[in-house]
């Protein structure tokens, strides 16, 4: 009996290497999808960030072309002004002319030092915009390469899966029916950690103390000992 509970344990200790594998390798798989939806929203950032800048670039460039359009216009009336002023007949339309010819003039100089700041801004906001552009190559270009690396890497861990469920299956199945299901019941509520190591007298998965009654049917080896406290499977490391 005590050579079948060894056997027996030895068969639990490689079902739970197994269990503990396939434990880690479902929540890498359970984390793939969330990491693939956080790669992709950060590139959809970097591309709102270039859209926003693109539309900066577009409004500037609009507003100068405008400043610049009604600079051409006050540029006209002057021109046309100044063609008037030989055809006036009084000295006070003349001077009336002079002035709002002046005053045109003053506008156009404020006009022409908004001009020459917009051009600032549009030599700025070009040049943040190419930077994002760049940013944007290499963050795309890097986001290809690892939504192939998650891609993969899910492929790999799920036949990985299926060759792990088919070995614990296996080993499952030299256990008496049940010691199986109680292994099994255990392993699914215990994030595949069905059995403790006894260390001294205490149980290396929960630390607490075992009673010495439990510690002698473990040495015994007459039968399946389980912690009182955390439900584990125990065992002494032969």
């Amino acid at each position: 009996m005590a050579s079948q509970i060894t056997q027996n344990i030895d068969i639990l200790k490689k079902s739970q290497q197994l269990d503990s594998e396939i434990y880690q390798s479902r929540l890498s798989l359970e984390e793939i999808p969330a990491q693939r939806t956080k790669l992709k929203s950060d590139l959809e950032l970097e591309k709102t960030r270039l859209g926003e800048l693109d539309k900066t670039l577009k409004d500037i460039q609009l507003k100068l072309k405008n400043k610049e359009l009604e600079l051409a216009q006050k540029e006209g009336q002057i021109k046309k002004l100044d063609g008037q002023l030989s055809q006036v007949k009084t000295n006070k339309e003349y001077g009336a002319l002079q002035q709002e010819i002046a005053s045109l003039k003053a506008d156009n100089s404020l006009l022409e030092e908004e001009i020459i700041h917009i051009l600032d801004e549009v030599e700025a906001a070009k040049e943040e915009a190419q930077k994002e552009k760049e940013k944007f190559a290499l963050v795309s270009k890097s986001f290809q390469g690892k939504d192939d690396e998650f891609v993969a890497q899910e492929k790999t861990l799920r036949e990985r899966l299926v060759e792990l469920e088919t070995q614990r299956k296996e080993a499952v199945a030299h256990l008496p029916p049940e010691l199986g299901d109680l292994y099994s019941r255990i392993a699914s509520k215990k994030q595949g950690l069905a059995l403790a190591l006894v260390n001294g007298e205490a149980c290396t998965a929960c630390q607490m103390q075992i009673r010495p009654q439990l510690i002698n049917e473990i040495r015994l080896g007459d039968h399946i000992v389980v912690c009182e406290n955390c439900s584990r499977i125990l065992y002494f490391e032969s």
